[in-house]
């Protein structure tokens, strides 16, 4: 009996000494905060996200804010997610919302021309919808407002006034396929005011900022000067490190395709109120999330509202880039969730999408890959982008990223370099143009910028296209927030 009792002694001690053992070597899954505080903190210490703020939730709820260096190195001014900061890009998506709520009011109709509301607009066949959707046709500005005299205040006005008097052709016939547009989202702000006979300004204090309790938001040339106490200064990195001056300039008086600045609390409102506290009806607020359809089957990779959509169409972000400051902002409509981060100085393009992508595997649960830099290069450009246009590099050098690819898991891509045009914006080479034009999976042409050498931009998808050699062979490596990256093998001439 005795032994039969220390027999049954022993196989407890034996079962339960592995099991607290086990238990010890078991470690605790690390919360959302604590994730993106070592996500960031890294990010911080290997200079990447030197200056700029972060703020991330669930519900009601905020999981994570933080704030890191300055908003102004000279002054001291530390950045904090209450800082205002601008947020470029990311104002076409109040101005989209302001058309969609007077849609809803009936005081406009999408598929009005433009020149209902703007009798001098050169272009009968482009229609409200169309600015939305990026879809009118209108070229760049940057041609237009070329020619206007140095120091001189670039405003809606001026450029519409430009617009009536030279009435550049539109790139195809309204509605009939996607290309970037600010220009359109100016004429798009311009309308809210001719509607509601008040300022833009007026009209998102009024109907977004106020309701939202956007408190640190403004119009930056209209009202800076009342909010000199926090401004914000924009600023890149050179190569030995330092902080370089890289602000949006003085001239710069557009709105509507941005001219807002955001703090990044006041930006998280914003985003997270599409599924928290939306400004405008169910059936306009599906509408204006829906992906716009062209034709029969092409789409847009941005939706009535301005913001890119995953597959599922439940999932938007949209970016703002402008000089030295980058935004994103991020919401999920079914976990509803999201994220925003502000910086005010220029991060590495290639950091953008990957900075994003691991921001949302943590929030859906998942543990980020390690986040390196992929040393994006194409031989014989120079790899100092501070001296790239002080030693311009020739257009041959480019010749290996002219063809078709092969791509992994699958599809295809094909990029093309047409004849200097106005709707093309690229590199004027030292002998010849290099503005290269992409054509992805749905067949549909793309503008592709070049930002940096070895890497490549396109707005209507989000995508960033960086090249890298491997022993004398150039693969092509595709990276979009809500798919990850592709990679993709020249195929043979």
């Amino acid at each position: 009996m005795v032994q039969l009792k220390a027999f049954f002694t022993a196989l407890a001690i034996g079962i339960l000494f592995p099991t607290s053992v086990f238990c010890q070597t078991v470690q605790k899954k690390p919360s959302v905060a604590e994730s993106i505080d070592t996500l960031m903190t890294d990010l911080q210490k290997r200079g990447l996200f030197v200056n700029g703020a972060i703020i991330a939730g669930k519900e009601d709820k905020i999981l994570y804010e933080r704030g890191f260096g300055f908003a102004n190195a000279a002054e001291k001014l530390r950045f904090t997610p209450d800082t205002p900061s601008y947020g470029a890009s990311i104002g076409k998506t109040l101005t989209a919302t302001a058309i969609l709520m007077l849609v809803e009011e009936g005081r406009i109709r999408l598929d009005d021309p433009v020149t209902k509301y703007l009798p001098k607009f050169p272009y009968p066949d482009v229609k409200v919808r169309h600015l939305l959707e990026h879809s009118s046709g209108l070229l760049p500005d940057g041609p237009l407002l070329a020619s206007v005299p140095a120091g001189e205040k670039h405003t809606n006005k001026l450029l519409l006034d430009l617009l009536a008097k030279h009435a550049p052709p539109l790139a195809f016939k309204p509605g009939e396929r996607f290309m970037y547009s600010g220009t359109g989202s100016i004429a798009a702000a311009t309308i809210v005011e001719h509607v509601t006979g008040k300022s833009y300004f007026s009209f998102l204090r009024e109907r977004i900022f106020k309701p939202l309790e956007m408190d640190s938001s403004f119009i930056r040339y209209a009202e800076r000067e009342k909010k000199e106490g926090v401004r914000t200064i924009g600023y890149r990195r050179s190569p030995d490190g330092k902080l370089e001056l890289f602000d949006v300039p003085e001239s710069q008086h557009l709105y509507g395709q941005g001219g807002i600045d955001f703090s990044t609390r006041d930006l998280y409102r914003w985003v997270s109120s599409f599924y928290s506290k939306p400004l405008m009806g169910e059936s306009v607020l599906r509408s204006g999330l829906a992906p716009p359809v062209f034709g029969e089957v092409k789409r847009s990779g941005i939706n009535l509202l301005n913001w890119y959509y995953s597959d599922t169409g439940r999932r938007f972000y949209f970016t703002g880039d402008s000089s030295g400051f980058y935004s994103f902002a991020y919401w999920d409509a079914d976990r509803r969730h999201a994220f925003v981060y502000m910086s005010n100085t220029l991060l590495p393009n290639w950091l953008r999408p990957k900075l994003a992508m691991a921001m949302v595997d943590i929030l859906e649960g998942r543990r980020p890959a390690p986040i390196k830099d992929p040393k994006y290069a194409i031989a014989g450009v120079p790899s100092d982008s501070w001296n790239l246009y002080a030693k311009l590099p020739s257009a041959k050098d480019f010749a290996a990223v002219i063809g078709e690819y092969t791509m992994k898991p699958a599809g295809k891509v094909s990029i093309e370099n047409p004849p200097p045009n106005w709707n093309n914006i690229g590199w004027m080479l030292k002998d010849g143009w290099f503005a290269p034009v992409v054509r992805a999976d749905d067949g549909q042409r793309y503008n592709m910028f070049p930002v940096e050498p070895g890497m490549f931009y396109v707005p209507a998808l989000d995508a960033w296209v960086g090249f890298r050699e491997n022993d004398g062979e150039l693969t092509l490596h595709w990276t979009q927030v809500h798919e990850g990256t592709r990679t993709g093998t020249r195929v043979d001439k």
